[in-house]
């Protein structure tokens, strides 16, 4: 793997982080029981393609 493929999975990855913290945050703020569910789910799926990139690799 070359130099240039390393910076974009570290690039994913920190994408995916701040990403992940930001939703969680969110869902601690959240009154609304369907959005925190909505979250919820999102969460789930991303956590699913984070688990599946990492088999990729």
């Amino acid at each position: 793997m070359s130099s240039k493929e390393l910076l974009y999975i570290e690039d994913f990855l920190g994408h995916e982080d701040y990403f992940m913290n930001h939703l969680c945050e969110t869902r601690e703020c959240l009154d609304n029981e369907r959005l925190d569910k909505f979250l919820h789910k999102l969460e789930k799926t991303n956590q699913d393609l984070i688990q599946k990139f990492y088999g990729l690799l």
